[in-house]
């Protein structure tokens, strides 16, 4: 736990405290008699919990959920914490090996989510049993919503507090990233029920049979992820082949644009969609290297020039994510209302267009890239960007942008001093 913040070992301690001593306060009230029904559900969630498929978000999924809800629907909240929290921590340690604080929290926070889940399906008034009779629907429903709320709370809490992001923004990326698949998992985990209390519990022993398409169903859908972002990749490289000047101007713009983007402390999902939306940002420059090439630009060369926002966001609009293609058509606007194509100002051009806009600036003077003659070392870029406050720029994201600055953070991002024999004067910084 060295590598990590006092606060978050603080949580991370807290969290598990609070899952060790809850089932030691309800021990008694632990289905101890039904053993073999928990060893079964138990090593039914070590082996599901095991099987992980790395996400390109760097997150790993697997098909336990399934199981969590099982265990909400059959069993009591003691007993569902106790079974789901202790097969999660030893699945979470076979499949990415043994970290004491790393397992321990991720038991610990499913055990007491699945837990809030069992406490809601019982309160509603849900029971397998009543399938026949009058019973309460809803329960099936409303449980697992609540294992979720709990689970991205708990998840959203380690994440903000390590990302220093905002953690109601991290809390609701996260439900409403996973609630829809989340739902998909219920009917399966309703007819488990069924089968485990008017059959026999072995007969969930099937759902081992469906492990392998549960499997296949999560490659399938990192696999769209994965396409996504080699799509994104493959436009980047037709732009650096098609507009070699500019040769990586692209992938610096992303790092610059993260690295503000972090320190304004937006959500994960939003950072996300700037570092697609910065990469693909002049991805409508294919085919007007031409008029870069020529010593004088006409009105008409102007305007195709400026054209390449609109291309851009036609491309991007084939994209899932709507947000990137309307980043890309305003990365040109300026905060003052004077920018193209629309000339839209101040916070109607939306936060990820602001961003990149500084982002792109930076890189641009830093590397020397067009419409600037040469480089600019890192005091001339933070002179420029600090007068251009409020004008070219939204004075938030120029404050993000030199606090990473003082902090040494930006040069990461593709900012770089370099010596130059001439240095050029505030005063020659073409406006864009």
């Amino acid at each position: 736990m060295h590598t990590i913040t006092l606060w978050v070992r603080v949580f991370v301690l807290i969290v598990v405290a609070l899952a060790t001593l809850t089932t030691v306060i309800f021990a008694d009230q632990i289905s101890w008699s039904n053993w073999q029904q928990m060893i079964l559900l138990f090593c039914m969630i070590v082996m599901a919990s095991s099987v992980r498929i790395s996400d390109p978000r760097g997150w790993t999924v697997t098909p336990s959920t399934v199981l969590f809800y099982l265990v909400m629907f059959v069993l009591n909240p003691p007993t569902a914490l106790l079974v789901a929290g202790t097969g999660r921590t030893i699945g979470y340690a076979i499949s990415k090996g043994w970290v004491p604080w790393r397992a321990l929290f991720n038991g610990a926070q499913i055990g007491l989510s699945v837990a809030a889940g069992a406490l809601t399906f019982g309160m509603l008034g849900g029971d397998p049993r009543g399938i026949a009779g009058s019973y309460a629907y809803a329960a099936f429903l409303v449980a697992p919503i609540v294992h979720q709320v709990a689970n991205n709370f708990f998840v959203a809490l380690w994440v903000s507090s390590r990302r220093e992001t905002p953690f109601l923004i991290t809390w609701f990326d996260g439900v409403r990233d996973q609630l829809w698949p989340n739902l998909l998992s219920i009917p399966t985990a309703f007819v488990l029920a069924i089968l485990y209390v008017r059959l026999h519990y072995v007969a969930i022993l099937m759902y081992l049979g469906l492990l392998p398409l549960q499997w296949l169903a999560l490659r399938l859908y990192v696999k769209r992820r994965q396409l996504y972002a080699q799509i994104v990749d493959g436009l980047v490289v037709a732009t650096d082949v098609n507009f070699p000047m500019g040769r990586g101007h692209a992938r610096r713009v992303a790092d610059i644009a993260v690295t503000i983007a972090r320190e304004m402390r937006l959500s994960e999902a939003t950072i996300e969609s700037i570092q697609f939306a910065a990469l693909l940002h002049d991805v409508g420059m294919i085919g007007k290297d031409d008029l870069l090439d020529r010593p004088v630009l006409t009105p008409e060369d102007a305007e195709g020039l400026r054209d390449h926002v609109r291309v851009g966001a036609e491309v991007a609009r084939e994209l899932p994510r709507r947000e990137i293609a309307e980043w890309i058509l305003r990365h040109h606007e300026r905060y003052d209302g004077t920018g193209y194509p629309d000339g839209v100002a101040g916070e109607a051009i939306p936060l990820g267009a602001r961003v990149i806009a500084l982002a792109e600036v930076v890189d641009s003077m830093a590397s020397g890239n067009f419409p600037y003659a040469s480089a600019f070392p890192v005091a001339s870029i933070e002179a420029y960007v600090a007068a251009e406050r409020g004008r070219a720029f939204d004075p938030e994201v120029v404050d993000a942008f030199l606090r990473t600055v003082k902090q040494g953070s930006a040069a990461a991002g593709g900012v770089r001093e370099q010596e130059l024999s001439q240095t050029p004067r505030l005063g020659e910084l073409p406006v864009r």
